[in-house]
């Protein structure tokens, strides 16, 4: 059963003290019963309602709903109460979900009653009763409950700008959809309310295979990043970012440079069993494996075998017999292994160090042709862990079937 706002004000002026009949037991007066009338049903105490309001924070708990229940729009109220308190198990036997022995106890336990707009009351209690069972209405509720706990437990500290950059990889579009983004971060962060910041690529009819592709990509990118993100970190307007790419891995590369490691970022993992961008922090830790070339002669070569192989020949089909193969691989290779942050960070700690072993070995100005197989979170990792006055220059390779293998998309040049 629910009872509305209203009806509880018509049971504070009914015949009779409030409290003068048991829980669950239907009032009746000597002139209502001559008139063979029933009165309403008992009023809800004010601190059981307190109780429930705080619990839903204000919000319709049905499920998908979340409808703020304070306010009108149309009319200017905005302190009108629009909500309605409904019993999972109903508050009478007779009535739905009703129950002899646990209508009378359970009538006013707030585990009982769920906060609902007017819409969903109707159908909890009148349209559709037999699809609400008790424990569906009570997963509702928990549901609901648990997430107003959790949101609004986070410490205001954890505010983030949020960036989202999206590009077609191959003739695939690739979304960052708002509100997965949204759900993701919480409870560790939270997107501010004016964080979002979008360096989506405009749609441009250049395809993956023109060589004026990487360069305008690259260059459009250069130019909303500063537009968007550059003067506000100089600024300090902002102070922390989480970042969410879907893009070709050169492009992520240049994105990850142009936030830098300076700047305190959190780089997302786009998973894809369960999707979602929500971290996973059950799964194993990544092991990675760096594998130093025998050779030191010949172009060098950074093989990022994250997500998949990349065998030799491919690398050297294109730098030729003599090159010199580093890589960083990982055990169990495949495309969906980066889970957790901590699996960011490794990688970030051991991608800095190869880069200075290189240098070590190759000598200051060598040039580190990067050939990547690796998930987008890497990538951008990858970009913000290059130092351009520390690290050699790194030639980014994309692989691209139409043009027979990989072919080099974009480079990161050395501040020397």
């Amino acid at each position: 059963m629910s009872i509305s706002v209203k009806e509880q004000s018509a049971l504070s002026s009914a015949e009779g003290p409030p409290n003068e009949f048991p829980v669950g037991v239907t009032r009746t007066t000597k002139t209502a019963r001559a008139r063979g009338q029933k009165t309403p049903r008992k009023l809800i105490p004010n601190r059981v309602q307190n109780v429930l309001w705080g619990r839903a924070a204000g919000r319709c708990q049905y499920a998908g709903c979340n409808k703020l229940l304070i306010g009108e729009q149309i009319s200017g109220a905005k302190n009108a109460n629009k909500s309605y308190i409904a019993h999972i198990v109903g508050d009478s036997p007779d009535g739905p979900r009703g129950d002899v022995i646990l209508s009378p106890k359970l009538a006013h336990d707030p585990d009982n009653l769920m906060l609902v707009c007017d819409a969903h009351h109707r159908v909890v209690d009148r349209e559709m009763v037999g699809a609400h069972s008790v424990d569906v209405l009570r997963e509702m509720k928990q549901r609901h409950e648990d997430r107003i706990r959790i949101v609004g437990g986070i410490d205001e500290d954890l505010g983030s700008h949020v960036i989202r950059y999206a590009a077609k990889i191959g003739t695939n579009e690739s979304p960052v959809e708002k509100g997965a983004v949204k759900w993701s971060m919480i409870p560790e962060r939270y997107p501010l309310d004016n964080g979002w910041i979008d360096l989506d690529l405009v749609t441009l009819d250049l395809r993956d295979d023109d060589p004026g592709y990487w360069p305008t990509h690259v260059q459009n990118l250069r130019t909303v990043f500063g537009e968007k993100v550059r003067g506000r970190m100089e600024r300090q307007e902002i102070r922390r970012l989480t970042v969410f790419g879907l893009a070709p891995i050169p492009l992520l590369f240049e994105l990850g440079r142009l936030i830098s490691d300076i700047a305190t970022a959190d780089v997302r993992q786009f998973l894809r069993d369960p999707k979602g961008w929500k971290w996973d922090p059950s799964s194993f830790p990544v092991q990675y494996n760096l594998h130093r070339p025998d050779r030191t002669g010949g172009p060098v070569a950074l093989k990022l075998e994250i997500s998949a192989p990349v065998v030799d020949e491919r690398v050297r089909k294109v730098l030729g017999p003599e090159a010199s193969i580093w890589s960083i691989s990982t055990a169990g290779t495949h495309n969906d292994i980066v889970r957790r942050p901590e699996d960011i960070a490794v990688f970030a700690k051991l991608f800095r160090k190869t880069l200075d072993d290189i240098k070590l070995v190759h000598g200051e100005n060598t040039k580190v042709n990067v050939f990547p197989a690796t998930p987008v979170s890497i990538a951008i990792e990858a970009g913000r862990s290059w130092q351009p006055k520390a690290h050699p220059s790194l030639a980014i390779y994309d692989q691209n079937w139409k043009l027979n293998g990989f072919a080099l998309a974009h480079t990161l040049e050395h501040a020397g």
